[in-house]
């Protein structure tokens, strides 16, 4: 049999994959070919979200001067409310949960682990979803070079996005804030800033300007740019979630320093246990090194891909948590068929039209405690979690 040119057979394997990737989207997406939030909620639902009853929604409905929703042909009632007119009652009401900007600071959380296949960007994106439905204002950074997080949001890295829209031009010192990179998502209170296999690429470009530089001080310097990026937009914002690259790098180091926690997506298994046990051992090196001083509010493991029919997966389980202490979340997230498929079509269960029960409760109660996490770090929330019981 004859040897076949590379360069042939990937053109040909890289023409009908990502004929394949375009027609996923284009299932996730509307006919006009841009994807958006279709999920209504019914207004008992829709009540619970803003703090008020349904009846008090439906009176303030002219106040606000809401276009009125669709009603039911059959027994007239509301079919329910975009996610949009929540959040305009909650304006309204003044039920929104932003942080207080004369006390809270901005939170910059990292998604990070550097073994793949432990749901890494999953559990950015749900959690973005998850904080948008509570009504904070989100921002996505996705600083992998896979981009899945970006084609999460409904695009198509490299066909839709450049280098140019990326992280890149601000760390290369083209730009001087990060304004020009961030792009409104089909959620009304998240934006992203995308990515691309550029950013892969720049890795080593970050290498050789690093290895110009003279100054030790400004090589390590350098590591803070991503930080320094964040603080120009942050104000923005309530929680600002970075994914990661699943690897030690120039991007990923620079990820470590800007974020002010840590939350480590790891699978309850043996390997990916030991994953976890190396990614923190190079934290703690890297670290050391370059900013001996820098502290994080928390850094917590978050429990992944738990699949409850295993005993193994029980027992190990167990092990994770003895070993990590108070460095462990309690709830985890389980194995769900719902959760991958949708991401197989670039959706999550959080936007599905008519979500499974089940799984939202699942992921809530996952989502839930790191949200208590966050609103541990505002001072303006101490009266609230103390309303909760929590201290």
């Amino acid at each position: 049999m004859p040897a076949i040119r590379a360069i042939d057979k990937l053109e040909g394997i890289l023409a009908s994959s990502e004929n394949f990737l375009q027609r996923m989207h284009e299932l996730g997406q509307e006919p006009l070919q841009q994807k958006g939030l279709r999920r209504l909620f019914p207004p008992s639902e829709a009540a619970e979200m803003v703090g008020r009853d349904r009846t008090t929604l439906a009176r303030a409905e002219p106040e606000i001067g809401m276009e009125l929703p669709a009603r039911n042909p059959g027994n007239n009632r509301r079919v329910g409310y975009t996610l949009e007119q929540i959040q305009a009652f909650r304006r309204h009401f003044g039920t929104l949960p932003w942080r207080d900007p004369a006390t809270d600071s901005p939170l910059v959380v990292a998604c990070q682990n550097f073994k793949g296949g432990v749901g890494k960007s999953t559990t950015c994106v749900n959690l973005a979803h998850y904080l948008a439905l509570r009504g904070y204002r989100v921002l996505v950074v996705d600083t992998d070079s896979q981009a899945t997080t970006t084609s999460m949001f409904g695009y198509v890295p490299d066909a839709e996005i450049d280098e140019d829209s990326t992280i890149l031009p601000y760390l290369s010192g083209y730009q001087t804030t990060l304004d020009y990179s961030v792009r409104k998502s089909y959620w009304p209170n998240i934006d992203l800033i995308p990515a691309c296999l550029a950013l892969y690429e720049a890795e080593l470009a970050i290498v050789m300007h690093l290895a110009a530089q003279q100054d030790v001080e400004k090589r390590v310097q350098f590591f803070m740019e991503l930080k320094y990026g964040l603080q120009t937009v942050a104000d923005n914002y309530d929680v600002i979630l970075l994914d990661s690259p699943p690897a030690l790098g120039m991007i990923s180091i620079n990820v470590l320093m800007a974020a002010d926690a840590l939350l480590v997506p790891s699978a309850a298994r043996m390997f990916d246990f030991s994953s976890t046990v190396q990614f923190f051992r190079m934290v703690h090196n890297y670290i050391g090194k370059i900013d001996p001083t820098k502290q994080y509010r928390w850094i917590s493991v978050l429990t992944t891909l738990f699949d409850q029919r295993y005993e193994s997966q029980k027992q190990f389980f167990e092990v994770m948590r003895t070993c990590f202490g108070d460095s462990a979340f309690q709830r985890v997230f389980f194995h769900s068929a719902e959760v991958i498929n949708g991401a197989a079509q670039f959706v999550s269960p959080y936007e599905q039209p008519k979500p499974n029960r089940k799984v939202l409760e699942m992921m809530d109660n996952v989502f839930g405690e790191i949200e208590v996490a966050l609103l541990k770090e505002w001072p303006s929330k101490r009266g609230l979690l103390s309303e909760r019981g929590i201290a």
